[in-house]
C-alpha cells in the first residue's frame, strides 16, 4: 500500500515532462526488458533514447499521461505515459507505424518500435472485444530506490480510473481539445516483465496473448539472450471498460 499522504498522482503536464522523460531515461530505456534485447540501454545508442523520448513527448500531447509525485520533495518518482489509440480509417496506419516509419532511424529503436507493433498485430484486440477507441498504457516505470512501495501498481489503476471517466465524457480538464470526443472501451498493454505481468494480474487485466522472447531478434541475438532469464515472454493484456 502507498503510504498516505507521501506520494500523489498527477496528469502529466508540461511543466513536468522533461523531469518525466528523464525518469524514463534512468529507468526504462535502461533496464526494461526489450530496451536491454534491442540495446537501447547502451551508452552509444542515444539516438534511440532520444527517438523513444520524441515518441513518449507525443503520447503526452493526448493529455491522459500520469506521474507520481513523492510530495515532500516534489520529485516525479514513476510515469505512465498513455495514448489513446483509435482505429485508424480504411488505408490510413496505426499510430505505432506511422510514428515509425516518419521518426524512427535508428536500430535499436526500430527493433523495439518493429517488436510492439508484431505483438500487437498477433491478436485483433479491437475485433475481438468490440474496442474502436483504447487508452494504451504504453511505458509504465518506477525510480529503483522508490520500488516495492505498490507505485507502478496504483499508477496502472488511476489509468484504468481515467479511461472509465473518460468513456462516459468526463474528467476532460487536461485531454487535448481535439481528443475530447474518445470514447475509449478498455486499456492495452505490452507487460514484458513479471513484475508488470503481476501488476496486470492483480488489477484484472485480461491475457490475451504471450510471446515468448525468443521469438525475435536483434543485431544477431534473439531477444532471450540478453534479456534476464527471469522474465521469459511478454503478455499483450487487455482490461476492459
Amino acid at each position: 500500500m502507498i503510504p498516505i499522504g507521501k506520494y500523489e498522482v498527477r496528469s502529466l503536464a508540461e511543466a513536468d515532462l522533461e523531469e518525466a522523460l528523464n525518469v524514463l531515461d534512468d529507468l526504462f530505456f535502461t533496464k526494461e526488458s526489450v530496451c536491454i534485447a534491442c540495446e537501447i540501454n547502451l551508452p552509444e545508442n542515444a539516438q534511440a533514447r532520444q527517438e523513444l523520448r520524441e515518441l513518449c513527448r507525443v503520447s503526452a500531447l493526448d493529455g491522459v499521461s500520469l506521474i507520481m509525485k513523492h510530495v515532500e520533495s516534489g520529485r516525479i518518482v514513476a510515469v505512465s505515459f498513455n495514448k489513446l489509440m483509435s482505429t485508424p480509417p480504411p488505408g490510413e496506419d496505426p499510430f505505432f507505424v506511422k510514428f515509425r516509419d516518419e521518426k524512427v532511424h535508428s536500430p535499436q529503436a526500430l527493433s523495439l518500435m518493429n517488436y510492439m507493433i508484431t505483438i500487437e498485430s498477433k491478436v485483433d484486440v479491437g475485433a475481438l472485444y468490440n474496442i474502436d477507441c483504447s487508452c494504451e498504457l504504453m511505458f509504465l516505470g518506477t525510480l529503483p530506490e522508490y520500488g516495492r512501495l505498490g507505485l507502478a501498481r496504483a499508477l496502472t489503476e488511476v489509468t484504468i480510473e481515467l479511461t472509465r471517466e473518460l468513456n462516459q465524457g468526463q474528467g476532460l480538464e487536461d485531454v487535448a481539445e481535439e481528443m475530447r470526443d474518445k470514447r475509449p472501451t478498455a486499456v492495452t498493454a505490452l507487460w514484458t516483465s513479471v513484475f508488470t505481468q503481476k501488476i496486470g494480474k492483480a488489477v484484472g487485466f485480461e491475457v490475451v496473448n504471450s510471446v515468448p522472447y525468443n521469438e525475435f531478434e536483434h543485431n544477431g541475438k534473439r531477444f532471450d539472450e540478453r534479456i534476464d532469464p527471469l522474465h521469459t515472454f511478454s503478455e499483450q493484456a487487455v482490461y476492459k471498460i
